[in-house]
C-alpha cells in the first residue's frame, strides 16, 4: 500500500512540473520572475512536440507585457517528440513597481495544414519588480554630477 502511495505521489509530482496540449507541452508550468525595475531577470522554457508530426511554434506574452520581454527564439518548428529552450528575458521599465501576474504562450500549428489552427498552451507568470535603490542611485549620480560641476566651475575662476 506505501509502494502505491508513494507511485502516485511521485506521478502527481511529475505532472505538476509539465503541461501540455495537443502537439505542445512546456516545462516548467509556470515561471517567476524577480527584478529591479530597469534590471532584468532569464528563465527558460522548455517547449516540446507532443504530437505526431513536424509542427511550428511560436511564444509570447501578454499584450501589454510584450515591450518588456526579449524571447529568443520566439519561431520555430520542432519534429517529434523534439523540445528547444526558449528563453524568456525580463526588462521591466524604470516606472513599475510590484507584483505582476501575466501569461506566456507556446502555441503549435501543423506545417501540413492549409489553415492557421492549432492548439497552445497558458503558462502563468508571476513577476515581482521593486524599484528600491533605483531612488538612491539617480539620487547619487545627480550629487556626483553636482559635485563635478562646481569643482570645475571652481578651477576655471581661479584660472
Amino acid at each position: 500500500m506505501l509502494k502505491k502511495i508513494i507511485i502516485c505521489i511521485t506521478i502527481c509530482i511529475a505532472l505538476s512540473q509539465t503541461v501540455s496540449a495537443i502537439g505542445v507541452g512546456v516545462t516548467p508550468g509556470n515561471l517567476n520572475f524577480s527584478a529591479q525595475a530597469g534590471g532584468s531577470d532569464t528563465k527558460s522554457l522548455f517547449v516540446i512536440n507532443t504530437g505526431t508530426e513536424v509542427s511550428n511554434y511560436r511564444v509570447y506574452v501578454d499584450e501589454d507585457y510584450a515591450g518588456w520581454f526579449e524571447i529568443s527564439p520566439d519561431n520555430f518548428s520542432l519534429g517529434v517528440n523534439e523540445n528547444k529552450e526558449v528563453i524568456l528575458k525580463l526588462k521591466p521599465p524604470l516606472s513599475t513597481k510590484g507584483e505582476l501576474d501575466f501569461k506566456v504562450y507556446a502555441v503549435c500549428s501543423s506545417q501540413s495544414s492549409d489553415f492557421s489552427v492549432g492548439s497552445g498552451i497558458k503558462v502563468p507568470v508571476h513577476a515581482t519588480v521593486s524599484n528600491s535603490g533605483i531612488m538612491l542611485g539617480m539620487l547619487l549620480a545627480l550629487v556626483i554630477i553636482g559635485a563635478g560641476g562646481f569643482y570645475y566651475l571652481k578651477n576655471k575662476k581661479t584660472n
